[in-house]
């Protein structure tokens, strides 16, 4: 089929649409531009509150973004498109998926090309990367001149393949298509700092500032930049900017505090983030604040403080019963019994992990994705043990699992399994090879590699793999399990 016959397909689809979903004919004003992937609703109201929640969304006022969603599925509760905004947007995992069901459920009220992205998300939660890549390409053989298809195969590209060149070349046919068009800038700017080119991602963000400077997220964005150049006092004033526009946009005050932490200053950083408890709109602002609080006590070694914030985040969870999120916290209860070296008292936690998940409204396909990296949890908690051959077994086991779905994240765990299990065995040529193709932007994986290496008696490309792991500055969790260590490495060498 060719793209221009799916194309009069959705442009059939979304008449159809808007002249039987809701019994009345399409407004007059409306016009159908087929070169765009269609917006299914006969509501004027749920209309603009769409694209109004849309544009905030793109701009990651991810709250505001939520009400307004949640105005278009009460203006027309058989808007798919509204119901998928309200998931992508909600503060808790129970919102989340019952808001995917609902727009599974109203999917046959879409647009083929609105069906695209409502199964591009239901193969990322199967772990189908296979089946989210097929329909992202159909969607831009679809609509090649649609800027949004570009834009989200650019997402796709850079989270789920780490393919920053294409990713890349993505962003920059969005812009092409639309140079008015501020969200791919922003990426764009996030992909050329991941190929080294922070002279080109400072321009990126500049540009992105340039279209929405009276919207907080270009600054944020600038900000992470300038953090990731080890430019700590600039980040934070960069951040303050965001904050001065809107003082409840949650991912500066996280920004603000990595620095802090990033810089030694712990007590200001938890400080930081007791601002965003503070002045928390709903549950999900709430628990980022504790969040990355279990952060700043886990870069400095403090276990005990960590779980303790980690129980105030499954409190926060258990007051709505969020299952899947009680589940999540389990899991983390879990990685750091295992780094404190408490083996037992972590795979009790990886097992309490399962349990809850089957008793939660997660979807079958993230059950059984819990459940395959269960195994991943437990083998390496043989490991701790000393107990190579169980772990070998469990590693087989879950190798064989994720080989049926190929996720690239779970495919890059099985390395990361086998270059712990190979580093055990003193296999150390072995293990660095699995670790190359790991997770590169894991600063464990850089870790371990380095492990390896001092290993081999390669003192060298152990400085540089420690050296990147304390030099990575970016907002990522695993850092504040690893850093430290890294620095204890680096002073043997």
């Amino acid at each position: 089929m060719t793209g221009g016959d799916l194309r009069r397909i959705a442009a059939s689809s979304l008449v159809f649409c808007l002249l039987n979903a809701c019994g009345v004919a399409p407004p007059v004003d409306r016009t159908v531009d087929t070169t765009k992937i269609p917006i299914t609703t006969c509501s004027e109201k749920a209309r603009d509150a769409f694209l109004k929640a849309r544009w905030l969304s793109e701009n990651l006022r991810i709250t505001d973004a939520h009400e307004y969603f949640l105005k278009a599925v009460e203006a027309d509760p058989e808007f798919a498109m509204a119901h998928l905004g309200v998931a992508n947007t909600a503060s808790t995992n129970q919102e989340f998926f019952e808001a995917f069901r609902r727009a599974v459920e109203t999917s046959t009220n879409a647009s083929e090309g609105e069906r695209f992205l409502i199964a591009v998300t239901e193969a990322n939660l199967a772990g189908q990367p296979e089946v989210q890549q097929a329909n992202l390409e159909a969607l831009v053989t679809l609509f090649p001149e649609d800027e949004r298809a570009h834009n989200l195969m650019g997402n796709f590209l850079f989270f789920n393949q780490q393919d920053y060149e294409r990713a890349i070349s993505s962003y920059r046919k969005a812009i092409e298509i639309n140079p008015k068009y501020a969200s791919p800038y922003n990426m764009l700017g996030y992909a050329l700092r991941q190929v080294g080119d922070f002279a080109g991602a400072e321009k990126a963000f500049h540009h992105y500032t340039e279209r929405i400077p009276d919207q907080p997220n270009p600054y944020d964005s600038y900000a992470e930049l300038l953090m990731k150049m080890g430019r700590y006092e600039e980040s934070i004033a960069s951040y303050e900017k965001a904050l001065a526009i809107d003082a409840n946009f949650v991912p500066s005050y996280i920004g603000i505090g990595n620095n802090q932490i990033f810089m030694g200053k712990f007590d200001e950083a938890r400080l930081t983030f007791e601002k965003v408890e503070e002045n928390a709109r709903n549950n999900g602002e709430r628990r980022q604040a504790h969040v990355w609080t279990v952060a700043s006590y886990l870069h400095q070694g403090d276990f005990e403080n960590a779980l303790d914030a980690v129980q105030t985040l499954y409190g926060i969870a258990a007051e709505t019963d969020d299952r899947s999120a009680m589940s999540g916290d389990f899991n983390l209860m879990g990685e750091i019994f295992l780094r404190a070296g408490r083996a037992d008292d972590a795979a009790e936690k990886f097992d309490a992990q399962i349990e809850m998940m089957r008793s939660s409204d997660a979807t079958e396909e993230v059950m059984k994705a819990t459940e395959r990296n269960h195994n991943y949890d437990l083998a390496r908690v043989a490991l701790w043990k000393a107990d190579v051959d169980t772990a070998k077994k469990l590693a087989t086991t879950y190798r064989d699992e994720v080989a049926t779905h190929n996720a690239r994240f779970e495919v890059q765990r099985t390395h990361k399994l086998d270059g712990m299990i190979a580093l055990a065995e003193g296999h150390m040529d072995e293990a660095i090879m699995h670790f190359e193709r790991a997770n590169q932007r894991d600063p464990e994986t850089w870790l371990l590699k380095a492990r390896a290496h001092a290993a081999m008696g390669d003192a060298e490309e152990a400085r540089r793999a420690c050296e990147q792991v304390i030099d990575f500055n970016e907002l990522n969790f695993n850092l504040a399990f690893v850093r430290e260590t890294a620095r204890e490495l680096l002073a043997t060498l």
